[in-house]
């Protein structure tokens, strides 16, 4: 089951979470029915208070996440993130663990982060998919719109639509290449491909 866990410590069961509803509305935090936890109204509660929350999804399972500056986050299979309520200062930051497609607001004066281990990938507005799961000897970034920046250890990379970058952590040795990038986040529709994919990725 998808989990969310709240400063603190505590531990929600996203697929009960219309138990604390009123409480997450109290917060700022709307349900939205079939999509997931929406962020972006928290910034109508008074205080200023920036919290981070954590939601963990399991094997076989997807999530839907909007955060407070609007951004679109799909959450995949085994995959974590942990996020602020709210977005202060000149950047917003989010920390990824496994894979996730994003759709970033937007906002040229506070630059969007997302680190994954020791990559961080930072964009303005576009869309792109991150690929960095903990047993995997590689982090993949593949750009559908806009334009990111990778600061690898050792190297700083900039993509272009279609192109795919990875980065190997074993020997940190980082390659571009143009790709099918669209196939890549076909799991955000429900689609998968298979074609060119060895069988021990299957």
């Amino acid at each position: 089951k998808t989990m969310l866990e709240l400063p603190g410590g505590q531990v929600v069961d996203l697929d009960t979470v219309k138990n604390i509803a009123k409480e997450l509305n109290e917060f700022g935090v709307i349900l939205e029915e079939g999509k997931g936890l929406n962020y972006s109204g928290i910034d109508s509660i008074v205080d200023n208070k920036v919290e981070y929350h954590r939601i963990v999804v399991p094997r076989g399972g997807e999530y839907n996440l909007k955060l407070a500056d609007g951004t679109d986050v799909w959450m995949f299979a085994d995959s974590e993130i942990r996020f602020p309520t709210r977005f202060k200062g000149n950047k917003r930051e989010v920390y990824l663990e496994g894979e996730a497609y994003f759709e970033v607001i937007a906002d040229t004066k506070r630059p969007f982060y997302v680190q994954v281990g020791e990559v961080k990938i930072q964009v303005l507005g576009t869309a792109f998919n991150v690929s960095a799961y903990r047993e995997d000897q590689q982090v993949e970034v593949a750009l559908l719109r806009g334009k990111v920046g990778l600061d690898l250890p050792g190297n700083e990379y900039v993509l272009a639509p279609g192109e795919i970058a990875t980065w190997n952590k074993g020997d940190g040795l980082a390659t571009l290449r143009k790709g099918d990038v669209e196939s890549i986040v076909d799991w955000k529709t429900g689609r998968f491909n298979f074609e060119d994919m060895p069988l021990d990725k299957l």
